[in-house]
């Protein structure tokens, strides 16, 4: 599977539509993961998108449901926006939830800057904000092994 994971959108669906057609000329997209702050960004995109999953973030007002769990290709992921588990902060809450629930990544947004590192067998993973043009690609095997790449414009 080809995974792209995207973050902190904030409205800037002209950029969205541009990083999208960017991922897809590297191959076909079988999901997107979306961490939020621009939860109806691809909404409005009115594309023919593949499946999407999403979780709101802290500037997405009125929308619940700031954590996630979804199993692609045997890989089970944590999707969180990260205001919560206090990601400015670091990353200790983050991998201690996802180890709890026996993830093989998880993946965040809300500070804007990529980062990706593995910490005791976990992929811990920030794609960047899209409204700076930046993103990340997951290619998942049939095992649920993750090979992680982070994209920019």
């Amino acid at each position: 599977m080809r995974i792209v994971v995207l973050s902190d959108s904030h409205g800037f669906t002209g950029r969205l539509s541009t990083v999208l057609t960017v991922a897809e000329q590297s191959g076909p997209i079988d999901a997107i993961l979306h961490l939020g702050d621009g939860y109806y960004d691809l909404k409005d995109l009115g594309a023919d998108l593949p499946p999407v999953y999403q979780v709101a973030g802290n500037c997405d007002h009125f929308v619940s449901g700031t954590l996630d769990y979804v199993t692609l290709s045997n890989a089970k992921i944590l999707l969180t926006h990260g205001h919560y588990q206090h990601v400015k902060e670091g990353t200790d809450d983050l991998l201690r939830l996802a180890m709890e629930e026996k993830c093989h990544a998880a993946l965040y947004g809300h500070t804007h800057v990529q980062k990706m590192k593995w910490e005791q067998g976990v992929l811990l993973l920030n794609p960047g904000a899209v409204l700076d043009g930046k993103f990340a690609v997951l290619h998942i095997n049939r095992l649920g092994a993750i090979d992680p790449e982070l994209r920019s414009l």
